[in-house]
């Protein structure tokens, strides 16, 4: 009864954020879910669980907002794109065949829901993982916050610019045009009225942090934390990937090697965790 009633609850408070133009980001997703800690009589160790990862989380986000202030060019990876998909672009052909900038389409609706969905989906895996095992939950978000800082490092030192940047309608003497679908969809649907935390405003979004994809990884992440315990959540969170992985192609905001990349951070976070964990739990061995 209480998971049906924290499934309903989450589906509210998100979908009625995201119908009236309301940033969801980590903190609002926390309180929501102590809320159901609460129900469930646990209120008061879900904050010692989880504030370490809130403070640790927006440290990160901080610390991304810096990489791009320290004037690095970014790298275009287009050239790398094309020789992976015989020349062509996915993200152009994607919005070629299926982007009207003159009306906001369902597809565009579609693939914006899956890119605000960046936070909450982790944070909510995290919190059935919490429910269940608490190790289960430590595991996996140590490898969130260890694929994140992996990442920061990676945007700090090998900046790279997304299609949106690298194919703008007013550069110079290009053929090829990228639309940032998403913010043409914001402003068309609410306008100067959507709505971001000072918090957030302040924290300086680094728009050459594409190469890897977070967006991509996160869910990736969650899936492989899932596949043993939970086979029937894997299954959705690996199809759940797949549509953040078309949607942010085609809002322009990743390439598919943003993507690809994003999977490797995965794998290497997932395994340097794992492997920690072993050693540290490494049973003794008996003495002769």
């Amino acid at each position: 009864m209480i998971f049906v009633g924290s499934v309903i609850y989450l589906a509210l408070i998100f979908g009625v954020m995201l119908w009236r133009g309301i940033s969801i980001e980590p903190e609002w997703v926390v309180l929501a879910l102590l809320v159901i800690a609460v129900a469930l009589g646990r209120g008061r160790t879900f904050v010692v669980d989880w504030a370490p990862f809130l403070l640790l989380f927006f440290a990160y986000e901080a610390m991304r907002g810096y990489a791009g202030q320290t004037g690095f060019a970014p790298y275009d990876l287009s050239g790398l794109e094309r020789a992976l998909f015989a020349g062509t672009l996915p993200t152009i052909t994607l919005q070629d065949a299926f982007y009207r900038s003159e009306v906001v389409s369902v597809q565009d609706v579609v693939a914006m829901f899956f890119y605000f969905m960046h936070f909450p989906l982790p944070i909510v895996v995290g919190f059935v993982f919490w429910v269940r095992s608490r190790d289960h939950y430590r595991r996996f978000i140590a490898a969130l916050l260890l694929m994140a800082m992996l990442a920061f490092v990676t945007y700090l030192f090998w900046p790279s610019a997304p299609p949106w940047y690298q194919f703008q309608a007013s550069a110079a003497g290009s053929e090829e045009t990228v639309h940032k679908i998403l913010n043409e969809t914001v402003e068309k649907l609410w306008g100067p009225n959507y709505w971001v935390s000072p918090l957030y405003t302040h924290l300086n979004p680094n728009k050459f942090a594409a190469f890897p994809s977070l967006h991509a990884a996160f869910p990736a992440l969650a899936a492989v934390y899932a596949w043993r315990r939970y086979r029937w959540l894997a299954v959705g969170l690996i199809a759940w990937t797949a549509a953040v992985a078309l949607s942010i192609v085609y809002l322009g905001e990743h390439y598919v090697v943003d993507v690809l990349d994003g999977f490797v951070y995965v794998a290497v976070a997932a395994f340097i965790v794992e492997a920690v964990s072993r050693w540290r739990f490494k049973p003794a061995r008996p003495s002769a």
